[in-house]
């Protein structure tokens, strides 16, 4: 795994070396104006949509926010379990809350559990009425949703330069989603990417590993030195000269999973495996 860090981080390292000097201006003014660092992305999942009613439990310590102009409503010691339902004149969860049609759930502590129809979500759970119906989306950080999502997909074990490789183009296209939301509330729709809220992950599973080592990491096509990541929607291709049937707007990789699996078996790293995947792009860190 170390191997992986080493190789991604050097290359990453060519073009961070070409803004050095013209960084120290940048640097020394964040410093000067004490800029807060911004909050790391996050990926708004819908996990239920247009329902009469939803049973929301939560199990600790919690907040609960107006996402509308994020608000803060109240604090919360104990846990609920009541029914969340659309009113006239606001959403029900137990109690009333007048002119309040949107709300957000944060755990206050580590052990808080959030629950949706006895389904458990990490992060935090925003519930929107729509039109009399209740959806509710949750907000997961980027590098839990890629666990979340990959974890289930990736049983057999493969070499760990390939699912390095999976986890960058994965996260590409993640961070691609959040940065061009197709609608306001949220970013995919969970049933159409096999989400399924808080699943078991092993900390010391290939797939987990292999999404810590290359945290942060996407593909852009600029580099950093033009100061503008350019994700894109990046997907494995199906060995059709970088064409297949998916979404609009993917950009698929001119070579298979199958392919890359092979390169990484034969000794090729994920830097390696990326650059013959996607020529025209460059590994970049988030910021």
């Amino acid at each position: 795994m170390m191997k992986i860090m080493r190789n991604l981080l050097l290359l990453a390292s060519l073009s961070f070396s070409i803004t050095a000097q013209a960084g120290i201006w940048e640097t020394v003014t964040e410093i000067l104006w004490k800029q807060s660092p911004p909050a790391p992305p996050a990926v708004n999942v819908l996990v239920i949509h247009d329902q009469p009613s939803i049973m929301l439990e939560v199990k600790g310590k919690y907040q609960l926010y107006d996402p509308h102009d994020e608000s803060h409503i109240s604090t919360r010691f104990l846990g609920k379990r009541k029914p969340i339902e659309a009113m006239s004149g606001g959403l029900r969860w137990g109690e009333e809350f007048p002119g309040i049609h949107q709300l957000k759930v944060v755990p206050d502590q580590l052990t808080t559990i959030l629950s949706v129809d006895g389904t458990d979500y990490p992060g935090s759970l925003l519930v929107y009425d729509i039109g009399g119906t209740v959806s509710v989306v949750n907000q997961i950080p980027l590098e839990k949703y890629l666990e979340v999502i990959l974890e289930p997909q990736f049983v057999e074990p493969l070499p760990e330069e390939a699912l390095a490789a999976v986890a960058i183009i994965a996260r590409t296209h993640a961070y691609y989603l959040t940065e061009n939301p197709k609608n306001p509330y949220w970013t995919v729709e969970g049933s159409r990417v096999g989400y399924q809220g808080n699943v078991q992950i092993r900390s010391d599973s290939p797939m987990a590993k292999a999404i810590k080592a290359t945290r942060g990491m996407i593909l852009s096509r600029t580099g950093t030195y033009e100061k503008v990541l350019t994700p894109f929607a990046a997907q494995w291709g199906s060995g059709s000269g970088g064409k297949a049937s998916g979404q609009q707007n993917s950009i698929f990789s001119r070579i298979t999973l199958f392919e890359a699996e092979e390169m990484a078996r034969k000794g090729d790293n994920a830097a390696q495996i990326l650059a013959k995947a996607f020529p025209n792009a460059t590994i970049e860190l988030i910021k």
